[in-house]
């Protein structure tokens, strides 16, 4: 069974009857890993990771079904992916230690810790895992297994649908109690009783009194988050857009703003077959819906593209901390030696978001209700 369409027209349909018919109970619904399909969370989560479709456009589905203040929790969990990126974006060493650890763990046997397998498997056969079930997983993992926290995060990038570097890293460093620093998540075996509703329950099969230390440990003090450039459109022609997983619907901004452009889309390969999959159903729908639309792989091909078409102003998605794709001194200086102007986009989502993200998310989460009306968020609203 799909339990993630890989259409624009599916997921919105499916956004929709979640906001009619499930949004309300969302709250008091949300922590129960309840199993296959998850029928009681949104399962944005592959979708808005890649903006496919957009936070704007999740926001102005269900406002007009539903009173802010009704649905602040789910509000909130919307804001949560984008505090972790702009965090990481004032904190960008934090990643960089964590790709000098490579270590990997693959689990070639059960452990007898029943919901921790079932939760492997579900993973491997979906690339999803609900989120609670995510917290008591790598607490399992790094305290009652003893494996390293950076191992289950490596885990977690080479299988999930929805991987984000900043909310994977970060979630994992959060378990381990180094991203609020001293404060573990511990999994327990009765808080796993309840929420799955007695579908597992590992009693005395979990190590509830770890040994750690946090003793002069620090995150560092956060940098000021540095915007790129004011991209000038009324003054842009000959414009090319590269749509990649950064963002797959920049095009639409584009489009509201009246501009003329020849569009790409840059199609990668993983090396997970459901994840693999799962993208290219999306580019394909992508492309079904845009006229004109060029698959590309390489940049060699994106040069010939380039040329080929005439383009003089080359438009990307901003990427953050882990996303980088086209941020490299080699494919911008070939671009200079075309004479082609580049452009990352920041959308007015994040530009209004990253620079509250320095602290804690209680202190971003006071921002929220400022965020969500600013008026660019739904005047722009796609």
């Amino acid at each position: 069974m799909n339990y993630f369409p890989t259409t624009k027209k599916e997921i919105l349909k499916n956004l929709e009857d979640f906001s009619k018919n499930e949004i309300l109970n969302y709250s008091s619904n949300r922590n129960y890993d309840l199993g296959i399909p998850h029928k009681n969370v949104s399962k944005l989560s592959p979708y808005i990771r890649r903006r496919f479709i957009s936070e704007e456009e999740v926001m102005s589905i269900i406002l007009k079904d539903n009173e802010i203040n009704k649905i602040e929790k789910f509000i909130e969990e919307i804001f949560w992916r984008t505090y972790w990126r702009g965090w990481l974006e004032t904190h960008p060493w934090i990643y960089n230690e964590y790709l000098k650890n490579n270590e990997t763990k693959d689990l070639l046997k059960k452990t007898g810790i029943k919901c921790f397998d079932h939760w492997v498997d579900e993973l491997l056969e979906t690339g999803y895992l609900h989120n609670h079930a995510r917290m008591w997983f790598a607490s399992i993992w790094i305290f009652t297994l003893g494996y390293s926290w950076q191992s289950g995060a490596k885990f977690f990038e080479n299988n999930l649908l929805d991987f984000c570097p900043a909310s994977n890293t970060l979630g994992w460093r959060w378990v381990a109690g180094i991203q609020t620093i001293g404060k573990p998540y511990i999994a327990r075996a009765e808080n796993i009783r309840d929420f799955t509703k007695n579908r597992f329950y590992p009693k005395d099969q979990l190590n509830n009194t770890p040994n750690y230390s946090f003793e002069n440990f620090s995150n560092g003090k956060a940098s000021k988050f540095l915007e790129p450039k004011t991209i000038p459109f009324e003054d842009l022609t000959k414009v090319g857009l590269i749509l990649n997983n950064n963002d797959l619907s920049l095009n639409k901004v584009l489009d509201k703003k009246g501009i003329k452009y020849n569009c790409c889309l840059w199609s990668t390969n993983n090396q997970n077959p459901i994840i693999n999959n799962f993208q290219k159903l999306l580019y394909e729908d992508v492309c079904n819906n845009l006229n004109g639309v060029t698959l590309i792989s390489d940049f060699e091909t994106i040069f010939h593209w380039i040329q080929n078409k005439g383009i003089k102003n080359l438009i990307l998605p901003y990427e953050t901390v882990g996303n980088k794709i086209f941020s490299n001194r080699d494919f911008l200086n070939k671009l200079e030696l075309l004479e082609v102007s580049y452009y990352f986009y920041l959308r007015e989502w994040d530009q209004n978001a990253f620079p509250h993200c320095t602290r804690g998310f209680f202190n971003f989460k006071k921002m929220i209700n400022e965020l969500i009306n600013h008026k660019n968020i739904f005047i722009n609203a796609l």
